[in-house]
């Protein structure tokens, strides 16, 4: 392969980089790390959720869908230069506000279909929703179905989520909480049982109790084979819901793992976010406190329990209204933390050293933000970028700031320089940097440029 590029002006660069090799001074990064923002698209209607995975089978790879305030289902699709856009689903409820507990989750919860699905809860006029948004491959178009219909109840839902809860069933489940009167909630597990018909679900009351605000499901219990459902509760509670290994009648077995009323849980994830701490950690995002928090088992009870981070929201919506956790910041070990809320902005918790480190790296000046998903929506980047949307309708991409660090040893140098050579004047996307994060389809001299601008800097990391 030919090493130097023919072009004779990026040639001259190779002297220039060989002095700033000998002469400049390594230099690092005294900031905490910075972000792009990119706008993926302008909703008309706010954003209350969203979620990544693989649910539509003619897109290579995972895409993100997204609730808007109708119940619309919007499906937005990576690529290389861009995001494409398309409406799923046509609304058949209308939210209102994000205190209504309004989901979107994707998973595997119809066996009569091949790809993965998306469930998303809201309210509607005459009651609460659970809707079923799939692509039919045999009728080769997009169609739904309702799960659930609260309009004969008295009543109103707080969400519906989906994952593996039961571990009897092959896929995943749906667990929905929903309150009646006197404040007092149930928590159905929807199963799906019979894959030649959509519906019918088999429906199994699991949980009773203090109004529940959200729940997932994961592997946090060593002493149990997993996996465990957390629920937090209105009231401040936190309940660890064991899976029956055998079917048993009633409710499935609980205890409470911690309680505080204070730093009642929102919004609730599992995730191995501590490097420190063997196994998965439970991550809350609170209301009325603002607050990030983390509990992990102990071998007795109840979990222990930090609080990570206050945002800066105050007032009667003083939530954390959504959570994700993501390696946003590939260099330092573990995974990072993020959360949103009415103030638009987004925060960022990570583990350095022995210190949670806890900033805002953005804020939407438009509006409160309700939804912040993470994943690896530009392979060709390193780590996992953000999506965060709210009540502007607006969905931006926010990207840890390129440095030029091609071949991730920590700083910019000879090396770096050598990898841009090698793909001089092709259409490369890992060396493809400007304009960041899409690059032009082009390796050029914009790109040796962000380059020199970097040069011998170490990588970014928080203060």
């Amino acid at each position: 392969m030919k090493f130097w590029p023919s072009n004779k002006v990026f040639c001259c660069f190779v002297p220039l980089i060989l002095l700033l090799d000998l002469f400049v001074p390594a230099n690092s990064f005294s900031s905490a790390p910075e972000f792009v923002a990119t706008q993926v698209h302008k909703a008309t209607e706010q954003v209350f959720g969203m979620d990544y995975g693989d649910f539509d089978p003619l897109h290579d790879g995972k895409e993100v869908a997204c609730l808007i305030n109708s119940g619309s289902v919007l499906q937005l699709s990576p690529g290389l230069l861009g995001w494409e856009v398309n409406l799923r689903h046509s609304g058949q409820m209308t939210i209102g506000w994000m205190g209504a507990r309004p989901t979107i989750g994707i998973g595997d919860v119809y066996s009569g279909n091949p790809s993965k699905e998306v469930v998303i809860e809201g309210p509607s006029p005459y009651g609460s929703l659970i809707i079923m948004v799939f692509y039919d491959t045999a009728l080769q178009q997009w169609t739904s179905g309702t799960l659930f219909d609260g309009s004969s109840l008295m009543g109103g839902s707080w969400g519906a989520r989906v994952g593996d809860f039961d571990p009897r069933r092959s896929g995943d489940e749906i667990f929905h909480i929903y309150e009646g009167i006197m404040d007092f909630s149930t928590g159905t597990i929807f199963s799906n049982i019979n894959p030649s018909a959509f519906p019918p679900y088999d429906e199994e009351l699991v949980f009773q109790g203090a109004v529940g605000m959200d729940t997932a499901a994961g592997d946090f219990n060593p002493d149990h084979a997993g996996p465990e459902i957390v629920l937090v509760d209105e009231m401040g509670g936190t309940c660890e819901i064991l899976p029956p290994l055998f079917p048993i009648p009633g409710l499935w077995p609980r205890r409470t793992i911690w309680s505080s009323g204070y730093n009642a849980g929102w919004v609730v994830k599992i995730a191995d976010v501590d490097p420190c701490n063997p196994g998965n950690e439970i991550i809350y995002g609170t209301r009325y406190s603002n607050r990030i928090m983390m509990s992990h088992h102990n071998g007795a009870n109840p979990h222990d329990l930090q609080i990570l981070f206050t945002g800066s929201a105050t007032g009667y919506t003083c939530n954390i209204w959504d959570i994700a956790v993501g390696e946003v910041l590939p260099e330092i070990p573990g995974l990072e933390i993020l959360g949103v809320d009415q103030t638009g902005s987004v925060y960022l918790v990570s583990r350095v050293e022995d210190t949670w480190h806890g900033q805002v790296i953005w804020q939407d000046t438009s509006g409160p933000l309700y939804a912040v998903i993470a994943g690896d929506f530009l392979p060709h980047r390193r780590g996992h970028e953000i999506l965060v949307a709210g009540e502007s309708g607006i969905i931006t991409l926010l990207t840890l700031k390129f440095t030029g660090d091609f071949t991730a040893d920590g700083k910019i140098n000879f090396y770096d320089f050598a990898e841009l050579a090698r793909y001089w004047k092709q259409n490369e996307p890992s060396v493809d940097i400007a304009p960041w994060p899409y690059g032009n389809g082009l390796v050029d001299m914009s790109d040796a440029a962000v380059l020199v601008e970097h040069w011998l800097l170490t990588s970014l990391c928080p203060e």
